[in-house]
């Protein structure tokens, strides 16, 4: 772990760029860090990307797992990091030496992802971070599939929030992704009351009409565990749906 990060991480503060000292928030975990930086490992990627940089620690992570592929590139989306970030998470990547590999963008991420899917940019690794509503998150989804080669692999943070949790399962059950890995803190155990119904959802045909999809396919049974905060997606194929394609989600 490069030193910028161990002392963030260790203080859980960051400086600012005249040197004041400002509370670290909205970042991921040292153990979500990890597993991004082993998918990394695996998938030598040559381009990857990532939507919302705020403090800069997941790119950090990133970075450092991609000095090991020789000329890779990193693009970075942020429409606040000059104004709400104040540039901190820029700054932070410049202390390591990293600007020599990234590319920053501080647009909207729908407005920065179309121009790079304009421009027949193609990438292996893609992180979303972003606005964390539903619409936001599956309109990321959306244009980092169109630059996603297959094979190549998206994670999202923070998959518990009921909005993104909901743009997980349309992913799993919609387009062509299967599950490469997913980070959970916490042993979920479902109540009696929704193991019950989960039970009536696979014996009686009319639940199943009745019930949430979440009741009639739970999570598990797309390949996560419940409530998980971060879940890596592998595109499998190019999407070849019907024009009039649709699952319950």
């Amino acid at each position: 772990m490069n030193c910028v990060l161990e002392e963030i991480l260790k203080s859980g503060y960051v400086k600012s760029v005249d040197g004041k000292l400002v509370k670290l928030h909205s970042n991921i975990s040292s153990e979500e860090g990890k597993l991004l930086q082993e998918i990394i490992y695996e998938l030598k990627p040559k381009v990857s990307l990532e939507v919302g940089l705020a403090y800069g620690i997941s790119a950090l992570f990133i970075c450092e797992a991609l000095k090991n592929t020789p000329n890779s590139r990193h693009i970075i989306i942020d429409p606040m990091q000059s104004t709400h970030w104040q540039g901190i998470g820029l700054n932070n990547l410049k202390k390591v030496g990293y600007e020599e590999i990234i590319e920053f963008h501080q647009q909207p991420s729908h407005l920065a992802l179309s121009q790079l899917e304009a421009q027949g940019i193609k990438i292996d690794f893609a992180f979303i971070d972003g606005m964390h509503t539903f619409d936001h998150t599956l309109i990321d989804f959306f244009y980092v599939d169109k630059l996603l080669n297959v094979g190549g692999v998206v994670a999202i943070d923070d998959t518990s929030f009921p909005s993104i949790h909901k743009v997980c399962r349309f992913i799993v059950t919609n387009r062509a992704y299967s599950i490469y890995r997913y980070f959970n803190r916490i042993d979920y155990k479902p109540s009696l009351g929704r193991r019950a119904l989960e039970r009536l959802a696979h014996i009686y045909e009319p639940m199943r009409r009745i019930l949430k999809p979440e009741y009639v396919q739970p999570d598990f049974e797309l390949g996560f565990a419940p409530r998980s905060e971060l879940i890596a997606f592998k595109k499998e194929a190019e999407d070849t749906r019907k024009w009039n394609f649709y699952r319950e989600f």
